[in-house]
């Protein structure tokens, strides 16, 4: 079994799996491409994290993660928003009062995330804003308006529109519209368990396990990124796993591998 968009912690904790591999990385890291923006791109010295606990272990994780490291060496403060609050004016005025560069929001929920973003644009914050791929939905575009736009979004997948011309033409032709989102990691998968097939002889009858196996000896440059494995999962310490977007024109526009993008949009 590969899996192409699913994570899970619970992923990790199931010795059970053996013949199963991951390819897209690491929830838990989501901080990473957050961290290396603020650290390259829009250095900060002081980052505020909105710690929504409506999002759960997801959004808590997030939150330590930066806390742990802080970006560019600086430092890190939580303001947390209990789950049964919808208002984020509370955090937002803490935020700023201790002088914040930049907020981090670790909510999941788009429309969470829009109320968050008006309280900011309505204390006149107009630093960096940066949140997760969970919010890259029409309803936080469309509920935050304008406190929506220059948001920066960390996400474990590549922009389908900006892959090879070869590859969304094929898509076209085969399904009658544009390749939408994690349509070349699908590729990407597909690709590499073929190569598996190849190296074992291409031959019926080869057990789950021995292609598993092999999947875990074999580098694979895919369309969306290089394809290796460390145990089951996808070695993301090469940082090819995480990419950036940013809210511009009401799109989600994209801005490239996060440890390639050094220059602000």
């Amino acid at each position: 079994m590969v899996l192409v968009s699913l994570d899970d912690p619970q992923l990790d904790e199931d010795d059970t799996l053996r013949t199963l591999r991951v390819t897209r990385a690491p929830e838990q890291f989501l901080a990473v491409p957050l961290s290396g923006y603020l650290s390259s791109v829009r250095p900060v010295d002081r980052t505020a994290v909105i710690d929504d606990r409506a999002a759960g272990r997801m959004g808590s994780d997030l939150a330590d993660a930066l806390a742990r490291r802080p970006p560019n060496e600086g430092t890190t403060r939580v303001y947390p928003v209990l789950a049964g609050s919808d208002d984020f004016s509370p955090a937002v005025r803490a935020a700023l009062a201790d002088r914040a560069q930049a907020v981090v929001f670790t909510g999941t929920s788009a429309d969470r995330a829009a109320r968050c973003a008006r309280a900011l644009a309505e204390a006149g914050f107009t630093g960096p804003r940066l949140g997760t791929w969970h919010l890259m939905r029409p309803d936080f575009l469309r509920q935050g308006g304008a406190a929506a736009q220059g948001w920066v979004f960390g996400a474990p997948f590549t922009d389908p529109g900006s892959v090879s011309g070869t590859f969304r033409s094929a898509y076209r032709a085969a399904y009658g519209t544009a390749p939408g989102r994690w349509a070349p990691e699908a590729y990407d998968a597909v690709g590499l368990v073929a190569r598996a097939l190849e190296s074992l002889g291409g031959r019926a009858g080869v057990s789950a396990g021995a292609v598993a196996e092999r999947l875990s000896d074999l580098t694979y440059q895919g369309l969306a990124k290089p394809l290796r494995f460390t145990t089951g999962r996808i070695d993301t310490l090469r940082g090819e796993g995480y990419f950036l977007y940013q809210t511009a024109g009401y799109v989600f526009r994209f801005l490239g591998r996060y440890d390639r993008f050094t220059k602000h949009g």
